[in-house]
């Protein structure tokens, strides 16, 4: 907590120390001249008046305990006591699309993958995100939005579903029950339309960024493609006039290449070199725990990118200054009352 206007409550205690000094120095003017009063006394002696004597100390020490309340609670509170934090007001503007290549060789991964994102949903504040999944065609599993339950149980049902030995089953070495069946066909259908072909990487990005709504604001667009690169069959794209498009429309490109069980090295060269040449950003690792990385990257890019300054916020917290001086005044009131 900080103080924002400490020399204001600075001011009023040395005012108060001053009245307190003045008023001393008169009480012990009078006491150089006391009033006598002849034949008194006896009044010690009176019990009502030694009561009243003794109340009329103890009212007195109140107060000054409540006049000296109430000048710090009235201190703390023309102080302005607040806490402050660091906010970055741009980080709602951010639009984030998981672009997931679900062929065959990608399955092992997808798994990992998706359970990794679902796990960082809780971190999120404002962005959108959406999910599009392809292999020979694409499809949106979800698209762009804040429903942050919403998009952490369809991570969640993504990958139990996508976490399927497809050659063990056609060879009958792995059986499924019934509904494990249902949620992969479901998870699939729509990214098989085109036969003989599979991974289609080119189409399958180009086709992602036209998740991106709202194209007339002010917006951070991001990628997170996740594929292998092995690309078999024939591309309306090139991976590079994909690429191209993401950068003519002010979209950042994060592709994560998990690695190849086919593929030579040439795949993730191609994939390496294509992302850096559109100003995008490679990852290469086996491990799913990559997944933060970029993320953490999306968020300081996109943050300087959308001119996101940070501010800080402050909050005040009047309440115990109030408090005290209005109990203090109420007290005085009281107790003035009282000696009367």
């Amino acid at each position: 907590m900080v103080m924002s206007l400490w020399w204001l409550a600075l001011l009023i205690l040395v005012l108060a120390l001053a009245v307190w000094a003045i008023c001393f120095w008169n009480r012990r003017s009078v006491r150089r001249s006391p009033v006598i009063v002849a034949n008194s006394a006896f009044l010690e002696r009176i019990p009502s008046f030694a009561r009243a004597q003794r109340t009329a100390r103890a009212l007195r020490a109140a107060l000054v305990v409540l006049a000296v309340l109430g000048v710090v609670g009235s201190a703390v509170l023309s102080g302005r006591i607040a806490t402050e934090h660091v906010q970055t007001p741009k980080f709602a503007q951010r639009d984030i699309v998981l672009c997931l290549d679900i062929s065959g060789s990608m399955y092992q991964y997808d798994t990992e993958i998706l359970s990794t994102f679902a796990g960082m949903v809780d971190s999120f504040d404002g962005e959108r995100v959406g999910l599009s999944v392809f292999n020979s065609t694409s499809r949106t599993d979800f698209p762009l939005t804040n429903d942050y339950e919403l998009i952490r149980t369809q991570l969640d049902h993504d990958a139990e579903a996508i976490d399927f030995d497809e050659q063990g089953y056609r060879m009958g070495t792995r059986q499924y029950p019934e509904e494990k069946l249902r949620m992969f066909a479901d998870f699939i259908e729509g990214t098989r339309g085109i036969d003989d072909q599979a991974s289609l990487v080119p189409d399958g990005l180009a086709a992602c960024a036209q998740e991106f709504d709202q194209a007339d604001t002010d917006r951070s667009r991001s990628i997170i493609l996740a594929t292998d690169n092995e690309v078999n069959g024939d591309t309306i794209y090139t991976l590079d006039e994909a690429a191209k498009t993401l950068q003519d429309r002010d979209i950042s490109l994060y592709t994560f290449y998990p690695g190849a069980s086919e593929c030579s090295q040439t795949c993730a060269d191609e994939l390496k070199q294509v992302t850096e040449a559109h100003d995008g950003h490679f990852y290469a690792s086996s491990d799913p725990q990559a997944i933060p990385s970029i993320l953490a990257q999306i968020q300081r890019t996109q943050a300087v990118e959308m001119g996101a300054t940070p501010s800080v916020l402050r909050t005040d917290h009047p309440l115990a200054g109030w408090l005290l001086t209005y109990l203090a005044v109420l007290g005085l009131v009281l107790a003035g009352w009282r000696s009367r």
